[in-house]
């Protein structure tokens, strides 16, 4: 048996997580959690090979997440793909100059989630 690579996915919306389910479980080993700090307790405990993040969740920006997570020194290299809702320009750009590797816009399709996985495991 092959060990699959640890997702974790970021999200306060039920049905992005479960359509993040339906097309990862069957590959990945996925790990899911509904807000920033649920994920900072996660990442503090346990190690994930990528992590799927949404920016726009209460109480904590995604981009506050995501420069606090790279402090973390096991996290540092751990690549980070955007997921968001946000199309607009501003967003994009900002989205595209953080430190996350890719942007991706929902709704995704599937090809396109597991292609953009695949290229920065």
């Amino acid at each position: 048996m092959t060990n699959k690579k640890v997702i974790l996915a970021i999200d306060d919306n039920i049905q992005q997580l479960k359509l993040f389910q339906g097309i990862l479980v069957p590959k990945y080993d996925l790990r899911i959690v509904k807000s920033a700090s649920d994920a900072m307790n996660f990442i503090h405990t346990n190690t994930a090979d990528l992590i799927l993040l949404d920016i726009e969740m209460p109480n904590i920006s995604g981009f506050e997440f995501l420069n606090d997570i790279k402090k973390v020194p096991s996290y540092m290299d751990v690549p980070v793909i955007i997921v968001s809702g946000n199309t607009g320009e501003a967003f994009l750009s900002k989205a595209r100059n953080s430190s996350a590797v890719d942007v991706l816009t929902k709704p995704v399709l599937p090809d396109q989630l597991i292609e953009t996985i695949e290229k920065h495991l």
